[in-house]
């Protein structure tokens, strides 16, 4: 019987080895080992480089869209295009002084040649540029123009005007501004190509613009150099 109540004992022991013990001393759970201290020191250190984090990406959030906004460089090539002379276009109003002029010069092409299809329409080769939300506008007018002695190669009176209202705001005029264009089989300017043209090209860090001349497929850099202000 001892035998039996031994092993009975004994298999109660071993299903519950503290059956007298106090579980909240004997069966509770290790306490962490970090010293109080440094374990407050490391929570702070841990918030404290969180704040950073968030800061330094608080302040790429916020320059972004500051960069994402800033212009970047841009170029065009100047368009040939007509205008009509008896309506109130951005054309007729940057050449207004000149627009009687090339009415008469057209009418009197119309009686001389009377059979012909002679239009009252002028002739620029033109661009504009939106900057900051201004618009500034180039062309070149196709009026009394010189050759350059160079193949398709022309210089004519160009102006750069601010277009805000109905005056256009004169920024720079230059007489003499080489414009390169190659007329098609009916002698006409086109646009369809690309060996004879000018480039104008604005900078937003200077706010300048500055010209191609394309011949022949070559590039050079204009001696011209407009400051938008």
């Amino acid at each position: 019987m001892g035998m039996i109540a031994r092993a009975d004992g004994y298999e109660c022991q071993s299903q519950n080895p503290c059956p007298q013990a106090d579980p909240r001393i004997f069966c509770r759970r290790f306490a962490p080992l970090t010293p109080p201290r440094a374990r407050a020191a490391s929570i702070a250190l841990a918030r404290y480089a969180k704040e950073v984090v968030m800061s330094a990406a608080t302040v790429i959030a916020l320059l972004i869209p500051l960069t994402a906004g800033a212009q970047q460089p841009e170029s065009h090539r100047l368009v040939a295009e007509s205008f009509r002379l008896t309506t109130t276009n951005v054309q007729t109003r940057i050449w207004s002084d000149l627009v009687p002029a090339l009415l008469s010069g057209r009418k009197h092409l119309q009686a001389a040649a009377s059979g012909a299809n002679i239009g009252l329409t002028g002739l620029v080769y033109a661009t504009q540029f939106n900057v900051g939300g201004r618009v500034y506008a180039v062309s070149v007018l196709n009026h009394q123009c010189a050759n350059t002695g160079l193949e398709n190669s022309l210089s004519c009176p160009a102006r750069i005007a601010e277009i805000s209202g109905s005056t256009p705001r004169l920024i720079e005029e230059v007489p003499n501004f080489v414009v390169s264009f190659q007329p098609d089989a009916t002698g006409t300017k086109t646009n369809a190509q690309s060996r004879y043209m000018t480039i104008a090209s604005f900078d937003p860090a200077t706010r300048t613009l500055t010209f191609i001349d394309v011949s022949e497929g070559q590039q050079t850099t204009l001696p011209i150099r407009i400051n938008l202000r």
